[in-house]
């Protein structure tokens, strides 16, 4: 038998005495090849009297090994969808969709109203700041964010309602 006839058939032998002891064929895969990579690299340096023992006593330390490894970090089983933290395609169509109403409700409001709103919603402005800016009463500062928050309200809904019915369609 050649050189590389041997080792084909060693390669099996030492795949299912690997198989047999972890259950796991990708492993014993794994494993048979960093066997072979370690045999060879003392064949290298040393003369080897019975390579297939040899072979055997690499790779079962590599199954001892292997089993430590998985003992010090636990495993964890995939379910065949593998969960992705990016937002579905239709989750993204719905936002942008929430964002044009929102932006054309915002559009459509007086201009004071709007301008208010912005300033306390989106810019984080205290009442007693805005009031102060505009000239105005913090009463009538608060009677804004109601009025624009009550529009955006109206709009968002009559939104998703026209959505709803087109989907029945």
């Amino acid at each position: 038998m050649t050189d590389l006839a041997s080792l084909r058939a060693q390669r099996d032998e030492l795949y299912h005495f690997i198989v047999r002891r972890t259950r796991d064929p990708a492993a014993a895969d794994d494993l048979v090849q960093e066997t072979f990579a370690r045999l060879l690299t003392y064949e290298k340096a040393r003369t080897v009297a019975d390579r297939a023992a040899l072979g055997y006593r690499i790779a079962l330390n590599l199954v001892r090994d292997h089993f430590r490894s998985r003992k010090r970090r636990p495993t964890e089983m995939l379910d065949e969808e593998i969960p992705c933290q990016a937002p579905a395609p239709e989750q993204i169509l719905m936002h942008r969709q929430k964002v044009e109403v929102f932006g054309r409700a915002l559009d459509a409001m007086p201009p004071l109203r709007r301008d208010v709103f912005i300033r306390r919603r989106l810019h984080g402005q205290s009442t007693r700041e805005i009031a102060d800016a505009l000239a105005m009463n913090e009463a009538a500062v608060e009677k804004h964010v109601v009025r624009a928050l009550e529009q955006l309200h109206r709009e968002m809904t009559k939104a998703e309602r026209r959505a709803v019915a087109g989907g029945r369609r």
